[in-house]
Formats: structure tokens, C-alpha cells, sequence
């Protein structure tokens, strides 16, 4: 049985994962290849608008969604 790919746009890339229909959360999870953990200091916007973290379980995310993940660093 082949394995279901699926493609979103994250940070402008393509991004191929098994997730039908996943939630925000599973997804920035799958790209990160981790847990997120509730104290992360990441910002994520869908379709240029913010989903704020506690929204993140809730937001479904379609193939045609733009996904913008950001972190903040230091330097300069």
C-alpha cells in the first residue's frame, strides 16, 4: 500500500508530509520534526494572518494554505 503524501507551503517551500487535513499544530510539529513545547518562542501566520498558540490545535490547514513560521534571533 503506498504511503499518502500531501504538500503545504511553509516559510515559501514545499513541504511533503503524510498529514491529511492536519491541525497547525501537527504540522509545524512534522516541519520541526518535533514536540512543540509550550514555552517555544516561535510566531505562526496562515494565509498572512497570526494563529495565536492556543489557536493552534483548532486551525485546520488546507493544500492551499501559505504557512509562515518565524523565530526570533539574535545579532545583527
Amino acid at each position: 500500500m503506498e504511503t499518502l503524501k500531501n504538500i503545504y507551503i511553509i516559510n515559501g517551500q514545499n513541504f511533503i508530509c503524510n498529514l491529511k487535513e492536519p491541525s497547525l499544530e501537527k504540522l509545524i510539529e512534522t516541519f520541526l520534526n518535533k514536540t512543540i513545547m509550550s514555552q517555544s518562542n516561535i510566531a505562526v501566520a496562515v494565509n498572512n494572518k497570526v494563529v495565536e498558540k492556543r489557536n493552534w490545535k483548532k486551525k485546520k490547514i488546507y493544500f492551499k494554505d501559505r504557512v509562515e513560521i518565524v523565530a526570533p534571533f539574535f545579532g545583527g
